[in-house]
């Protein structure tokens, strides 16, 4: 027996309807076509547990689960729902109902719940529509049921009315507080990147400048789409092994933020160890990684380039302290950034930011299961990047009279796709482009003389640094 049921999926910021099909036939297996996605990969696991507290029961079966339209979509744990009644109606366990919405996460114990409790109601429907309570929607048709558990949901298709004495949670949505926090326009373009396309950032200024604070924030807006998102920030003091091995800080902070500060107090085989795991990040077998943000002063005194305090580093000593950063090393970093106490400020506008960013990161999501931008594939630039020919013919161009590996160009082409993300536009333009070359970590060069910067965008120039004597 084939079933179909009606579910809704949130992509392109917006709701989208979405058919499953179940069939069940002879033989014992499950399959699911339609999507890539890992976590609706995981919902017999769960659906399996909720079934048995129930008191239903997995059918021996030839389960195929099919999604409709095919899309790279991030479907997400609310597609459990719809796929345990397609099950039980394929099996004859429960009546079948035409037209029937559901969407829902289930856990072992059968309860309901809902992960993006931030998402708008769908659209209104005639049909009988079953959610859970804690989406906190208000009930925009005759037939929508607000559940909390399987038992209830299985009372609502066996009867064909909502259950009585259900009430939809009155929690209100809170308002995160965001900290009073002032940037320069560039680092606050720069945090916007970072976080929308959870791109590697390389900060490079005086102590009081605001590289914490940076870090900090990117994690805070990080979590406005990813709850319950780790922040790791371990001492500079860290070994290889404490920082990159088997049980290391690199790897416990998962897809979380890392934030490593006082980069130029770390050994240089530290700091050399961490090229190989940042590559994890957009290898082909997409490795759950962290978002990295390194930071450090730009001498070993710290204050050179101070509007107050005086330098006591010597040209020699700024000169060897910048060299532990091997070109490799900052190769690895997609964006950099320099901060300086002179740079004009402004108050971080954190609600313009949240919006641009869950606009931003849905468009990321419907392209593809990776995570964020900063982790595409090499194979997805041409196919559904979005690249317009000025902003092709920028890539290369710079990339051609720079002299730079070709990391250097994708890793600039990734940062170019989240700006046209940012603003909000499908086509890649060489403004974006541009843009995404600005921030490239070639700029901290001592001695830069490639275009587009040149010696006077040099790392030393643009931190008001000594120029190295000559030998």
């Amino acid at each position: 027996m084939v079933v179909s049921l009606l579910t809704w999926v949130w992509a392109e910021a917006r709701w989208h309807e979405l058919r499953v099909d179940v069939a069940a036939t002879p033989g014992f297996s499950f399959h699911m076509v339609g999507t890539r996605d890992s976590t609706v990969r995981e919902a017999p696991n769960r659906i399996h547990s909720a079934l048995l507290e129930v008191g239903a029961k997995w059918p021996g079966k030839r389960i195929t689960v099919s999604f409709h339209p095919s899309r790279p979509w991030q479907l997400g744990s609310s597609m459990d729902l719809p796929i345990a009644l397609g099950v039980l109606m394929a099996s004859g366990q429960v009546p079948f109902r035409d037209g029937l919405r559901a969407m829902g996460t289930l856990d072992l114990k059968a309860l309901v719940s809902w992960v993006d409790v931030d998402r708008p109601a769908p659209p209104a429907d005639a049909g009988i529509f079953i959610y859970p309570i804690t989406a906190a929607w208000k009930p925009q048709g005759a037939l929508w049921s607000p559940v909390k558990t399987l038992a209830e949901v299985l009372a609502v298709v066996r009867t064909g009315r909502p259950v009585e004495g259900a009430e939809v949670s009155g929690r209100l949505r809170t308002t995160p507080k965001w900290p009073s926090l002032e940037l320069s326009p560039k680092a606050v373009t720069a945090l916007g990147l970072v976080a929308a396309g959870r791109h590697p950032a390389f900060l490079y200024g005086a102590p009081g400048v605001g590289k914490t604070e940076f870090a900090r924030a990117v994690h805070l807006l990080r979590s406005a789409v990813e709850p319950n998102l780790p922040y790791v920030e371990p001492p500079s003091n860290f070994t290889p092994v404490q920082l990159v091995g088997a049980k290391g800080a690199f790897w416990a902070a998962g897809t979380g933020v890392l934030f490593l500060d006082e980069l130029g107090e770390m050994p240089v085989r530290t700091l050399e160890g961490l090229r190989k795991p940042m590559e994890s990040l957009w290898s082909r077998e997409s490795l759950p990684s962290p978002l990295v943000i390194g930071a450090t002063n730009p001498c070993p005194c710290g204050f050179s380039g101070h509007d107050h305090l005086k330098c006591t580093c010597s040209a020699n000593r700024i000169s060897r302290y910048q060299e532990r950063f091997s070109a490799p090393f900052l190769d690895r970093f997609h964006i950099a950034l320099a901060l300086s106490m002179r740079d004009e400020r402004m108050a971080v506008p954190w609600d313009e930011l949240v919006f641009k960013l869950r606009h931003a990161v849905d468009q990321q999501r419907s392209r593809g299961p990776w995570n964020g931008n900063g982790a595409m594939p090499i194979e997805s630039f041409a196919l559904d990047a979005g690249y317009s020919r000025d902003a092709l013919e920028t890539m290369h161009n710079w990339h051609k009279k720079s002299g730079l590996g070709l990391r250097a160009l994708h890793h600039a082409m990734r940062v170019a796709r989240t700006s046209a993300d940012w603003n909000q536009r499908t086509r890649v333009t060489a403004h974006d482009a541009w843009l995404a070359i600005s921030f490239h970590a070639s700029q901290f060069r001592t001695t830069s003389t490639s275009d587009p910067w040149g010696p006077e965008h040099s790392w030393s120039k643009a931190m008001g640094l000594r120029s190295p004597e000559p030998q």
